[in-house]
């Protein structure tokens, strides 16, 4: 067991007031996150549903999950694209 100073490795307290800057990344990661999720659900389960209904059995699922991936990338690259350029339009300086 080891025994520290006290004090020597206290946790620092994260400010999650409303406009920090901690709470604005959690909030940005958790949208990204999710368009990605969901965008792969909605194509992976049109996909199914179209193997289902055409008999086709893995390959609609698998186009649909692709094609879902390649969409949600998108919306992801959209949306980090559109916060760079706001960010870049309120700090021009880089800071």
């Amino acid at each position: 067991m080891f025994v520290y100073a006290e004090g020597q490795f206290s946790p620092r307290h994260i400010q999650m007031n409303k406009g920090s800057g901690f709470r604005q990344g959690l909030s940005v990661a958790f949208r990204l996150g999710t368009e990605l999720t969901v965008a792969i659900i909605i194509g992976a389960v049109i996909g199914y549903a179209l193997d289902r209904y055409l008999g086709t059995k893995p390959w609609c699922l698998v186009v649909g999950l692709v094609m879902g991936g390649v969409a949600g990338c998108l919306n992801v690259y959209r949306i980090a694209k559109g916060i760079t350029i706001d960010n870049d339009n309120h700090n021009p300086d880089g800071y």
